[in-house]
């Protein structure tokens, strides 16, 4: 499920990569991860950059893209996309619903047998 979601995130015109990363993922080192590849090791770097600064969010800037990175010990998502571009509006929106953990889909309640009583 996760992958859907990040999926759809890069699906937008100036996003080029996208990192989903519980912390279960971080300890096997097999983070979820749509986009170009020759990204990956510097979204790392600045997941790692998040840490070591004891912030909930990062942004760095390398050439002209930017690399978002956000969330918490549980739970990090990371962003790259093109500094000026239009998306840059909506890149922190996008994030913030990442982070968000979808939940559970509601269950339809059946009537009581005995009609309520």
């Amino acid at each position: 499920m996760a992958m859907n979601r990040i999926e759809r995130v890069l699906r937008h015109d100036g996003i080029v990569a996208v990192l989903d990363m519980t912390a279960e993922q971080a300890q096997s080192g097999d983070p979820s991860w749509v986009g170009d590849d020759t990204w990956k090791e510097r979204v790392m770097a600045v997941v790692k950059l998040r840490s070591i600064a004891n912030e909930p969010s990062v942004r760095a800037l390398i050439g002209d893209h930017a690399v978002l990175v956000s969330g918490d010990d549980k739970h990090v998502v990371g962003v790259v996309f093109i500094k000026g571009h239009p998306v840059v509006k909506s890149v922190v929106r996008m994030v913030r619903q990442l982070l968000r953990q979808p939940g559970p889909s509601p269950t339809p309640s059946s009537p009581s047998p005995t009609g309520g009583l």
